[in-house]
């Protein structure tokens, strides 16, 4: 089924909201949730892929839309449409669950110092992160059904990565809802999609590209 273009950025600005919402409220101090913030986040988006894949691809994640950019898998438009409302799904998270949770504000990344050890952990945790990612679009044999999962554990097998050198956002985009407003939080997704998206492309490439090149 095609979708529109408001279709598709309705359904990256509502996956980016839930997963963001689902991070910001793990993190409340005041009520520890049972669950693991990276269990979690990988629970939401798993679920995301299911209810919104079909429509959007699912990104809701500045980063894994760049991958998709420089892979030829999205237009530059959408590109510029999906982190728009990608930043935008993230505020509103942020500002959604200030005013029902005010006490929340207090376990989030307020203090942060940016550094070159966080850096690389967000920066490699998104790598693996988007290899996961990039492999349901280059690898055949990853079906729908099993999509979600795939998605879901790559991203919870980025968080467990990179958590020793950094908080382990690997998405700008809840990096802004965290208060995670630094470049190693911002910035270095981007860098280690694109490697996660390269390894992807090398691995997954037709036989007949490797003979030509």
């Amino acid at each position: 089924m095609n979708y529109s273009f408001v279709q598709k950025l309705s359904a990256e600005l509502i996956g980016t909201f839930i997963l963001a919402t689902a991070v910001l409220t793990s993190l409340t101090p005041s009520n520890p949730f049972p669950i693991a913030t990276p269990i979690a986040a990988g629970l939401a988006l798993g679920l995301c892929v299911y209810i919104i894949g079909g429509i959007s691809g699912c990104h809701i994640n500045p980063a894994i839309s760049f991958s998709m950019l420089i892979s030829k898998k999205l237009s530059f438009k959408d590109f510029i449409g999906y982190v728009i409302v990608q930043v935008c799904g993230g505020v509103l998270a942020l500002l959604m669950v200030t005013i029902y949770v005010p006490l929340g504000q207090e376990g989030w990344l307020v203090s942060h110092k940016a550094s070159i050890f966080s850096g690389i952990g967000e920066g490699l945790g998104t790598a693996f992160f988007s290899f996961g990612v990039m492999a349901t679009a280059h690898n055949k044999d990853i079906g729908k059904a099993t999509s979600g999962i795939v998605v879901g554990s790559s991203l919870l097998l980025g968080l467990i990565v990179s958590h020793n050198a950094s908080y382990g956002i690997l998405n700008p985009a809840v990096a802004l809802a965290t208060k995670a407003w630094s470049w190693d939080y911002l910035l270095m997704p981007f860098v280690g999609a694109s490697v996660g998206a390269l390894v992807s492309y090398l691995l997954f490439r037709p036989r007949g590209h490797l003979q030509e090149s």
